[in-house]
């Protein structure tokens, strides 16, 4: 299904778009400048979580247009990276955007789950959806929640291209090489490799690796359900909420629920964090920053779970 312009103008308040970028996009004008703005304003606006997996009795990731469109701007939640980046492309494709959806190999310690501190080389793994997009003869590469190691802006797809991102407020450098990945056996295969450089680091630390190949329905709802049966996989046991934060339009930083603790980042570095000493108060947080207010029979859905956070005894 297509968008109609009502649930256009409903997706453009729930990011809080402003005005002159409405107009671009409706009109076709500026149109890698508009991308930018509205990618930046989704980011800021539409959280990667996954309450749906801890909150709800059937633990449903919907996919479908309709579905999605409801859960994120009606209910005004957010959703898993399969959910955000669904209703993201439907709404370019709306606009009249040329794009298609791919699947890329995940570097596990450069994730949000990531414990490594030390991540070096890629070890990929796990599949992520994105966006990759034609603009004015070039092709980017898009990406509407995959956390904090995601890049906030449009990267054209050219071998060797560094960019800044985020206007340098992030605290890091990224860029694009195209080479096979050290996993494979096909060493004549090369992937897009989006690296980041960040801090003091000297090594540049993947991403995730993709190559140019378009991913069908089927495959979107074959990886959904391989991901949502998959009892080890970290979003299965952490309740996570992430989304980046806009000063005058740019991403200055983010702000991200992770388990037990409430984190504020400020240029790629931490600037505050709060421990939760019960379930109550991450509802509370999951409302307060991330608009995500669950219905009291959702509540109830955690507890007994192990995700669930007993009351702690004030010291």
């Amino acid at each position: 299904m297509a968008y109609t312009q009502a649930e256009l103008t409903g997706y453009f308040d729930r990011v809080n778009l402003p005005n002159d970028i409405r107009d671009a996009l409706l009109a076709g004008s500026n149109r890698l400048e508009a991308l930018t703005c509205l990618l930046h304003h989704h980011l800021a606006a539409v959280p990667f979580e996954n309450t749906v997996l801890h909150y709800t009795a059937d633990r449903l990731l919907v996919l479908s247009p309709s579905l999605v469109y409801k859960k994120i701007v009606r209910r005004r939640q957010g959703g898993t990276c399969f959910q955000i980046t669904r209703l993201f492309g439907e709404v370019l494709l709306a606009l009249g955007f040329e794009l298609y959806m791919s699947g890329a190999r995940t570097n596990r310690s450069a994730s949000v789950a990531a414990q490594d501190k030390n991540p070096g080389r890629g070890k990929f793994g796990d599949w992520y959806f994105f966006l990759i997009m034609g603009i004015d003869g070039n092709d980017y590469l898009v990406d509407a929640g995959f956390g904090p190691n995601g890049p906030v802006g449009p990267v054209l797809l050219r071998d060797g291209l560094e960019f800044t991102d985020g206007d340098g407020n992030l605290g890091r450098r990224g860029r694009l090489v195209h080479a096979p990945i050290d996993q494979g056996r096909a060493r004549h295969l090369k992937y897009w490799r989006l690296q980041f450089l960040s801090g003091s680091s000297p090594d540049w630390v993947d991403v995730y690796a993709f190559t140019e190949s378009e991913w069908l329905e089927s495959d979107y709802q074959a990886v959904e359900r391989a991901v949502r049966g998959n009892k080890r996989a970290w979003f299965m046991y952490r309740v996570i909420a992430f989304q980046i934060v806009l000063k005058n339009r740019r991403p200055v930083g983010w702000v991200m629920i992770w388990d037990d603790a409430l984190s504020w980042f400020q240029g790629g570095k931490l600037s505050r964090r709060i421990r939760f000493r019960s379930e109550e108060e991450r509802i509370n947080a999951l409302e307060s920053v991330f608009g995500i207010k669950l219905e009291n029979e959702e509540r109830k859905e955690i507890v007994g779970t192990v995700a669930f956070l007993c009351a702690k005894a004030k010291i």
